[in-house]
């Protein structure tokens, strides 16, 4: 679904740390949603810390299977090849995704928008092209954004008009990560870290510790940070049109759209968003990347 390295979690509190029972720390490194998963935590014996992280993985490529655009069997796709057609029957994973989107694009005025797929496949992203596109496509793929419409009735779903094509990259990750989350506390799992390439949840705090210390990428200087949060029970998620682009001769655009405009957003540069899910943080750094100003529901927001 996208991207890029924005966060890393700094371990805190695990120095001269002596575990308990509960305590003993298990990590995985994996890949899940086209991305780097890193997933960690705190259970009560090795293999139950194993265990936990591949229920965690196994839940985030589940996700994946339903909400993906790169693969023609997803969920994502099916509703889009009907779009203007006939509605379709969808499973909890689509059904919940559709009703957030909608939310955030309530809350956001707009900024946020999962309809946005229009303006990714003329812009390049989804499709390649050599030349820019021009004002016309610009113009026509804005209009299918902003007249989209996605109408939901309990299990069925229906994009009654055929230009109306969905996007879940904005939105899809954090989602996931959230479902992953959820999976780990059935488990019992009381202290844990999920990062899939940036955007992340921190379940608890590590033993001695107020949080998970998260620091926040400097784009300008690799290797530093322009911030650190200490995480706790809440959802990261960091926003840039500065990795994921596409080049036209001397022009380089950035994969985040702006709805309204039409034009990759250029407002900022990076925006990263604290918020109480991980969806939350997704949909809201979009938000900030695009207008500039901090969304309602943030918990904390920094940006550059």
């Amino acid at each position: 679904m996208k991207r890029r390295t924005f966060v890393g979690a700094l371990g805190a509190g695990l120095i001269g740390w002596r575990p308990r029972r509960r305590d003993v720390f298990t990590e995985r490194w994996s890949w899940a949603m086209g991305q780097p998963v890193h997933i960690m935590v705190f259970a009560g014996s090795e293999d139950e810390g194993l265990d936990a992280c591949a229920a965690a993985l196994a839940d985030l490529r589940r996700v994946e299977a339903h909400l993906t655009l790169f693969d023609t069997g997803s969920d994502l796709c099916e509703l889009n090849r009907r779009a203007g057609r006939k509605p379709m029957r969808v499973d909890g994973d689509l059904r919940s995704v559709l009703r957030i989107a909608e939310t955030y694009r309530h809350a956001t005025g707009g900024a946020f928008d999962v309809a946005v797929e229009p303006l990714m496949r003329v812009w390049g992203f989804h499709r390649p092209r050599r030349m820019e596109p021009t004002a016309a496509e610009i113009s026509a793929a804005r209009d299918a954004v902003r007249s989209a419409v996605v109408r939901l009735d309990g299990d069925t779903a229906e994009l009654p008009t055929s230009h109306t094509q969905l996007d879940f990259g904005g939105i899809g990750v954090g989602y996931g990560i959230d479902t992953s989350v959820a999976v780990l506390r059935s488990r019992g799992i009381r202290r844990a870290f999920i990062d899939v390439s940036g955007d992340c949840y921190a379940v608890g705090a590590p033993p001695g510790s107020d949080g998970w210390r998260v620091g926040i990428a400097d784009p300008a200087s690799p290797g530093a940070t322009i911030a650190e949060h200490r995480l706790r029970d809440a959802g990261l998620a960091t926003s840039s049109n500065l990795v994921s682009v596409v080049r036209y001769a001397a022009e380089v655009r950035g994969h985040v759209m702006n709805p309204m405009t039409g034009w990759p957003a250029t407002t900022l540069r990076q925006a990263t968003i604290v918020a109480r899910s991980a969806v939350a943080a997704d949909a809201l750094a979009k938000a900030l990347l695009i207008t500039g100003r901090c969304p309602a529901g943030a918990i904390a927001a920094y940006w550059l």
